[in-house]
């Protein structure tokens, strides 16, 4: 069966682990050259080790810094000679808290590193993405997008801004050829509830990062002249246990 990222160029924020590192270790099967970003190299470069020789670099970046971002859209260019896809897959929790026990720092901390740092990917790779008439942006944002927990608030907030964002960006994509597609994940077994401080002890039985990052790499394997706007994929636990019209 053909893999239409084969040779395809892929920029992976949030690389090291979670989404974005068993994307990378599947994408790689099929042929693409990798772009792992994230905020510490040596995880990077773990992950890469993995990976098929010359087809991956890795490079340090924190994805709510603009200029990071145009350190990774040059290093890029300068070992693949352009950027066909960008995954925006990092993002964090933060702080995850009633709404009126969180600082305004917790609500600029939630919305820099779950939808500012999206639009300083988008605007960084665009123009380089515009000279060969082809782009392609996927934004992970998550269930909460569609569905209401407390404590999820403002992590809610940003996940949902990006799935209207992720629409319109497409279409001003499309005018030159490009593309944009938002990747809605539900809950599964990563390294999120650590770094958020949360208990996981409720996830056994959720589907894995591997087990999602099928979907997320489909997203990418498609033909130029298809789009997937917006997927999502949930474990089958949540939905039973979890999952309310409210």
């Amino acid at each position: 069966m053909k893999h239409y990222v084969e040779g395809k160029v892929i920029i992976i924020t949030g690389a090291s682990s979670g989404f974005g590192e068993a994307a990378a270790y599947m994408l790689n099967e099929m042929g693409a050259k990798l772009v792992l970003t994230g905020r510490t190299l040596k995880t990077l470069n773990a992950v890469g080790k993995k990976l098929s020789p010359k087809t991956w670099i890795a490079v340090q970046a924190d994805a709510t810094v603009t200029k990071d971002w145009s350190k990774v859209v040059k290093q890029t260019v300068k070992a693949f000679g352009r950027i066909d896809v960008l995954v925006c897959n990092h993002g964090c929790g933060i702080k995850i808290a009633n709404v009126e026990s969180m600082t305004d720092d917790d609500f600029q901390k939630v919305l820099d590193t779950n939808l500012t740092s999206i639009m300083k990917g988008a605007r960084a790779v665009i123009p380089e993405m515009r000279k060969s008439g082809f782009g392609h942006i996927i934004n992970v944002s998550s269930g909460c997008a569609h569905f209401a927990w407390p404590s999820w608030a403002v992590y809610t907030a940003a996940k949902a801004g990006m799935v209207g964002y992720t629409r319109c960006l497409h279409k001003e994509m499309e005018v030159w050829g490009g593309k944009a597609t938002c990747f809605i994940p539900g809950a599964a077994r990563t390294n999120f509830c650590a770094n958020a401080k949360i208990d996981d002890s409720w996830m056994t039985g959720y589907p894995t990062a591997e087990d999602f990052a099928r979907t997320l790499v489909h997203c990418i394997d498609v033909p130029e002249n298809c789009v997937i706007d917006e997927v999502s994929i949930w474990g089958t636990k949540q939905v039973k246990d979890m999952l309310t019209a409210y």
